[in-house]
């Protein structure tokens, strides 16, 4: 008998965490910290969720919504990224531009490119 895959889903708050712990390590942004305690209790898994890149993204805006804080809408990016691959947070940058791809379609917000590339991301 063959070992089954046991890969690991994440909750949506570990994806939020583990995005807010990429983009703001020392917890200084207000916004990240915002996105961090609107997830903080939701335990659903992240595949449970029919839309989650929309759903965090849709927080983020709620949270920013003069679209002018790049900070939280890279971490809403990288949660949307690892929601679907749990095992990359150690990929910081690679998790970021990643996560910009799947949730802009390759188009970020202003405030969002002027972020990744004062961190030298490339979007």
């Amino acid at each position: 008998m063959r070992p089954g895959n046991h890969e690991r889903i994440p909750t949506v708050f570990e994806a939020v965490k583990e995005a807010a712990a990429i983009v703001d390590p020392d917890g200084a942004d207000d916004a990240v910290m915002a996105l961090y305690e609107i997830y903080e209790d939701d335990d659903r898994p992240t595949t449970a969720v029919e839309d989650l890149p929309g759903e965090v993204l849709s927080s983020a805006e709620g949270i920013d919504p003069e679209g002018d804080d790049g900070p939280i809408m890279a971490a809403a990016a990288a949660a949307a990224w690892l929601a679907t691959n749990p095992d990359q947070s150690e990929a910081g940058d690679h998790v970021v531009r990643e996560g910009t791809r799947l949730l802009f379609k390759g188009d970020p917000p202003d405030s969002l490119a002027a972020w990744l590339a004062a961190k030298g991301v490339e979007a």
